[in-house]
């Protein structure tokens, strides 16, 4: 008995570590619409195109960032055998997006089509200020609401990111231009 209660255990605890693992920094940011996640291994790309319909990869890595493992190939293979789109809008770290790269990932979301993930490496300061982005332009999120669509999943917002908290904050205030 005690031996079925240890192996269910470690079973569900397997589970669980898997999840995290499989849909690493995973969240759901307008359903059926837009998610966003760090980089994702093969069985999850699978999920996100089969169960979520997922159709577009927009992937926010930088190029010199592709020969950290084989996570690029993969990604873009699995794209290219299964017809969905990859997109790279690529970022540096702790530097917030040009509008160039906020108006490339609200292009994509645009496409009535268009069911997207956008990814960093781990999906939290890129991802969330492209999220961010997206939030008070495409939904009108404002003010401390903001906060909810950028996550640190115990990253700090320390000194070297300051630029990043300015970018969040000046999100919170943005107002759509008035037309002219």
């Amino acid at each position: 008995m005690l031996l079925n209660i240890i192996l269910i255990t470690m079973a569900i605890a397997l589970l669980i570590y898997r999840y995290r693992k499989l849909m690493y920094h995973f969240r759901t940011v307008e359903v059926g619409k837009l998610y966003r996640s760090g980089t994702l291994g093969p069985i999850a790309l699978r999920v996100m195109h089969r169960v979520l319909g997922v159709n577009t990869i927009i992937n926010l890595r930088l190029e010199s960032e592709y020969g950290k493992g084989d996570w690029y190939q993969r990604q873009s293979q699995y794209c290219a055998r299964h017809g969905l789109r990859l997109v790279n809008i690529p970022m540096a770290q702790d530097t917030p997006p040009t509008e160039a790269q906020i108006q490339a990932l609200m292009r994509e979301l645009d496409r009535s089509e268009s069911r997207c993930l956008v990814h960093c490496e781990m999906g939290v300061i890129r991802t969330g200020m492209m999220v961010v982005a997206v939030a008070t332009r495409r939904y009108g999120v404002r003010d401390q609401a903001v906060w909810k669509h950028f996550p640190l999943f115990g990253h700090k917002l320390d000194g070297r990111r300051r630029a990043v908290r300015t970018f969040i904050q000046q999100c919170a205030d943005w107002s759509e231009p008035s037309a002219q």
